[in-house]
C-alpha cells in the first residue's frame, strides 16, 4: 500500500522546503456577494449588473432566484463581464437560459446547475483572473414588480 498526495498537500507538507499554497484554494476565507433587483420596464436583452468580483478570485457557488414567475416565457443567463475590455467575459458562464417560471432558485456549485441550462457537473471553481461584474441577462421582457436575487460564494486572500 502506497501513500499518495494531492497537489497542494504535497507542496505544503511533503516537499522540502515546503511551499505555500494559494489561499483561495486552501486556508482562505469564503466571501459572499448577495443582491436583489425588482423588475420595472425591463426589456429583452437587458443586462442587470448585480455585483463586482475582485481579480484572481475563485467562484465556488452561484445561485439566482425569482420571487415569482417573470412571465412571457422569460429565461435568464447568469455570468460575468470583465470591467476592462481586455479581460475575459462569459455572460452565460454559470447559468444558460434558466426558466424564470415561478418562485424558484437555481443553484450551481462550480459548474452544475440544478435546472435547465446545466453547464455540467464539476466541483472545480471558476477562476476569474480579471475584476468582473456579475451579470444577469434577460432573454425576454419580464413582468414588472418581480424580485430577482443573486448569491455568489467566492474566495480570495
Amino acid at each position: 500500500m502506497a501513500n499518495i498526495y494531492a497537489v497542494d498537500y504535497k507542496k505544503r507538507f511533503i516537499t522540502k522546503p515546503a511551499k505555500l499554497t494559494n489561499v483561495a484554494s486552501q486556508g482562505g476565507r469564503m466571501r459572499v456577494l448577495y443582491d436583489t433587483f425588482t423588475t420595472s420596464s425591463t426589456g429583452s436583452g437587458d443586462k442587470l449588473y448585480m455585483g463586482r468580483l475582485p481579480a484572481d478570485c475563485k467562484v465556488w457557488e452561484v445561485a439566482v432566484g425569482f420571487s415569482a414567475d417573470l412571465t412571457n416565457s422569460t429565461t435568464v443567463d447568469v455570468g460575468w463581464e470583465a470591467v476592462l475590455s481586455s479581460g475575459s467575459s462569459d455572460l452565460d458562464g454559470w447559468h444558460d437560459g434558466v426558466a424564470a417560471s415561478g418562485a424558484i432558485s437555481y443553484w450551481k456549485m462550480g459548474g452544475a446547475s440544478t435546472g435547465t441550462g446545466n453547464k455540467g457537473i464539476s466541483l472545480t471553481p471558476t477562476s476569474l483572473a480579471d475584476e468582473c461584474s456579475v451579470v444577469v441577462t434577460f432573454n425576454a421582457a419580464p413582468a414588472d414588480s418581480k424580485v430577482v436575487s443573486i448569491y455568489v460564494v467566492y474566495s480570495i486572500d
